[in-house]
């Protein structure tokens, strides 16, 4: 019966998926010197499911800070600290995106460019002194791979377990790139522009939304910010076809449990 089930909405899918062909537009160009890891460049059936995943699988909240910063809150008030302007902000102190803090399983894309050494953000934020923290860092100036990672966790106000990683990429400044942060669970899988460049895992928060803020010597600029929520009947179905259309998940070597 179960096996029935999913048949019948494996089918229910592909034919919506067909149905898409006609109005899929041109694939978007390349916006940062980043390589594309994707072994299927063209996309294919794959991502069309996943483009269906995206876009219908689950509720979406988007924010491109046109309205100003409504529903981003910190330790101080709103807006004085964060520069907004030109529908693009500056963050500083850690603000939390209130829409975005009751739920658990999600993908977080946002686009943003480095300024000045990085660009921080924070996800499964349950408030703000308990929130997972990423930095993706230049080391150095110059062409050659000068790329980091950072990333920790806070608790009660405590940073715990810093670990910072070298990266096989070049970051320049004042060009965008378009970050994904799969959380799902215990494991969050981190991309640049569709390359994988993080996996790991860790079991200290469950639940909690998104934030950004910049350390002090750090500066980027944040253009726009989207969640998709996961945790859907319809997205559980949908996440079986992630494999397809997300190859690249499954080529990163997997963490014990608990490791940094």
């Amino acid at each position: 019966m179960g096996t029935s089930i999913f048949v019948g909405l494996t089918v229910a899918v592909l034919v919506l998926a067909l149905s898409q062909f006609p109005m899929r537009s041109a694939a978007p160009r390349a916006i940062s010197p980043l390589p594309d890891t994707n072994p299927h460049p063209n996309g294919g059936f794959g991502q069309v499911i996943g483009n269906l995943i995206q876009s219908n699988a689950s509720g979406t909240l988007r924010d491109d800070f046109h309205a100003g910063l409504t529903g981003w809150e910190g330790f101080r008030s709103s807006g004085s600290d964060w520069n907004l302007g030109g529908g693009e902000v500056r963050p500083v102190s850690l603000r939390l995106w209130k829409p975005s803090t009751s739920l658990s399983n999600y993908e977080l894309e946002f686009m943003g460019q480095i300024d000045h050494k990085s660009m921080d953000w924070a996800f499964r934020a349950a408030d703000l002194h308990n929130y997972y923290a990423t930095k993706l860092v230049m080391t150095r100036p110059g062409p050659l791979p000068n790329a980091g990672l950072v990333r920790f966790v806070v608790l009660d106000g405590r940073e715990r377990e810093r670990v910072e990683l070298p990266l096989p990429l070049t970051l320049e400044r004042g060009v965008d790139y378009k970050v994904r942060v799969s959380v799902r669970g215990n494991r969050f899988l981190t991309s640049v522009n569709g390359q994988l460049i993080s996996s790991w895992m860790d079991n200290s928060i469950s639940r909690g939304g998104v934030g950004f803020f910049s350390e002090d010597g750090e500066s980027s600029v944040l253009k726009w910010v989207s969640v998709s929520e996961r945790d859907s009947f319809i997205a559980r179905i949908a996440s079986h076809f992630s494999l397809i259309a997300y190859p690249t998940a499954i080529t990163f070597p997997t963490a014990p449990a608990a490791s940094r």
